[in-house]
């Protein structure tokens, strides 16, 4: 019986304490709504918080990672596949390390809102996205220039 409870109690705490340290919303995700709600027009490279990034871009639904690694010059199995999803965005980087790639929903902030894939920036870039909100609260990033 005590074996019982006890085995019960760790098993109540395990999941209590998973479900209070994950996050709701990714790091990369709030650093890009932080990012786009400081004004209508913004400078691309801002998406990104990386200084190491060489080039980044943005995966949208129904990109091919093979399509998106053309783009970037790294391996498709380093990208995030998001081919048969329209519930989320990525932001990808090369970085001297590697590939950081991170996927987030299109909930807050929607970076595929216009058609075609975005093209790979370097980290200086001085492109502009524009940025407004619709009626359902959501940051609308589209690129200006």
């Amino acid at each position: 019986m005590n074996r019982t409870l006890a085995a019960l109690a760790l098993v109540l705490v395990a999941v209590g304490l998973t479900t209070a340290c994950a996050p709701r919303s990714s790091e990369v995700e709030d650093r890009v709504v932080k990012s786009v709600s400081a004004g209508s027009t913004i400078p691309v490279a801002d998406l990104i918080s990386d200084d190491d990034a060489k080039r980044f871009t943005i995966v949208c639904p129904y990109e091919l990672p093979a399509d998106v690694a053309v783009r970037l010059g790294v391996s498709a199995k380093d990208l995030p596949d998001l081919s048969k999803r329209d519930d989320a965005q990525a932001l990808v980087a090369v970085t001297a390390d590697g590939v950081e790639a991170t996927a987030f929903p299109r909930n807050r902030v929607d970076l595929c809102s216009a058609t075609g894939g975005w093209p790979a920036y370097s980290r200086g870039d001085t492109a502009t996205v524009s940025v407004t909100r619709n009626d359902d609260d959501v940051y609308v990033v589209t690129r200006a220039s």
